[in-house]
């Protein structure tokens, strides 16, 4: 055999080898492990080698999927120096609503001891993003066909508004009672100034009636500030009254419902625009309802929080600041296609509050701050739905959202009312 050939064959025999090489060795690693086998119902997308994080560092890699027992078993290989406690958490989340999914580790308590080698835990069985989905398009079916068949939606929506309608009327009965009189009291008003005017150019008119008749310097001096003052006064009291036309109001009702926990809430506002400026003022209460009922397993929300913002706004968003469901926090809401005729519908929110908390409600602790967000669609001039993910650092719990808006003009006069008893 020829040198040639001979090189020709062991070239070829050292790729072969090579290549079964990589192929058993490909999930070779220096690292060393121990491994976890967690139990899942369900783990569609998950795939082998996916990352295992905790508390967001990366601090494994999944070694196989298996199904044992009618089971779902993911063989988590742990690196070795990082201690899992038991009691930990496992559970299969995204990256993002198309991103990649890997299994995410929430610690264990330390008095229960270390989990070992070996060792087989439960997971949290999560609906894939698919089921959520679909549950969330029949929410949504059931929130519309409730409204418009006037269920029980529709019943304590149409009780709530009842109640707005009656507080608004009589608002709207103290104004329509005062207007005409603001009406006269701002003619009596624009007269009064005219002849306050007239006044003054008779005292300071040497040849005029008072000129004549206040001979007295200092008397005249005293006469002319008296009549000054009132005129500061009248041209206040315009200013008062011409504010009472300055207001927007408007009423603001949202209700949520948590769809995978059966929980549902329900917020009102007052919006309160100036006519000058970019500024508005929220005053409300968020999460209304009886702070003594029965709370189910997955209740987590605590009833009855002042909401007093203090926001900015222009075409595109609208940012505020304050007391946002009972904590300090911000709040943000983005139209990025404002001036596209149908995608000026949808805004993009998100509220982030409750930075320093640390409290057990329902039997589970809380310590980790308030993030929300979501995408709301305008359906018409008053009405909208959207679709929120709630508390995403806690609980995450998807929420379909509905809400109410309407301009009230007789509040914006009841403010304005309110703005001259200052």
């Amino acid at each position: 055999m020829k040198p040639e050939t001979k090189l020709g064959v062991f070239t070829v025999l050292g790729l072969i080898v090579l290549g079964f090489s990589l192929y058993f060795l490909g999930g070779f690693s220096i690292t060393r492990t121990y491994d976890l086998n967690v139990e899942f119902a369900d783990v569609s997308g998950l795939p082998v080698k996916a990352a295992v994080k905790l508390s967001g560092v990366e601090v494994g890699k999944v070694k196989a999927i298996k199904i044992e027992n009618q089971k779902v078993i993911v063989v988590a290989a742990i690196n070795e120096g990082v201690p899992l406690y038991k009691g930990a958490q496992f559970s299969v989340v995204m990256t993002g609503i198309i991103g990649s999914k890997y299994v995410k580790v929430t610690q264990g308590e330390e008095a229960l001891g270390l989990l070992k080698d070996g060792d087989y835990v439960s997971g949290l069985n999560e609906k894939p993003m698919d089921e959520q989905i679909a549950d969330t398009m029949k929410s949504v079916r059931q929130l519309v066909d409730s409204i418009n068949n006037q269920g029980q939606f529709g019943a304590q929506l149409n009780e709530a508004m009842r109640d707005v309608r009656q507080l608004s009327a009589n608002v709207n009965q103290l104004v329509v009672t005062l207007r005409p009189y603001i009406s006269q009291s701002m003619q009596n008003l624009e007269q009064i100034t005219d002849k306050l005017n007239a006044v003054m150019d008779n005292i300071a008119n040497q040849d005029g009636v008072l000129g004549t008749l206040i001979k007295d310097e200092e008397m005249k001096t005293q006469v002319k500030q008296s009549v000054s003052e009132l005129k500061d006064t009248m041209t206040e009291v315009k200013s008062f009254v011409g504010k009472m036309s300055r207001f927007r109001v408007y009423w603001d009702f949202d209700f949520f419902y948590a769809t995978s926990a059966g929980v549902a809430s329900s917020d009102l506002a007052l919006e309160i625009f100036p006519s000058s400026g970019y500024t508005y003022y929220r005053a409300g209460i968020a999460n209304v309802g009886n702070e003594d009922d029965t709370l189910d397993d997955k209740d987590y929300i605590e009833r009855n929080k002042l909401d007093l913002r203090f926001g900015l706004y222009n075409r595109w968003a609208n940012i505020s600041a304050g007391m946002i469901r009972g904590a300090g926090g911000v709040a943000l809401e983005v139209k990025p296609f404002y001036n596209h005729e149908f995608l000026q519908r949808f805004t993009a929110g998100v509220e982030f509050s409750d930075w320093g908390r640390d409290r057990v409600i329902n039997g589970r602790l809380f310590n980790k701050p308030n993030l929300s967000y979501g995408v709301d669609y305008r359906v018409s001039k008053y009405f909208s739905v959207g679709a929120w993910m709630r508390d995403t650092m806690e609980t995450n719990y998807f929420n379909v959202k509905a809400n109410i808006s309407f301009n009230d003009q007789d509040i914006s006069s009841f403010f304005g009312l309110a703005t001259m008893a200052r």
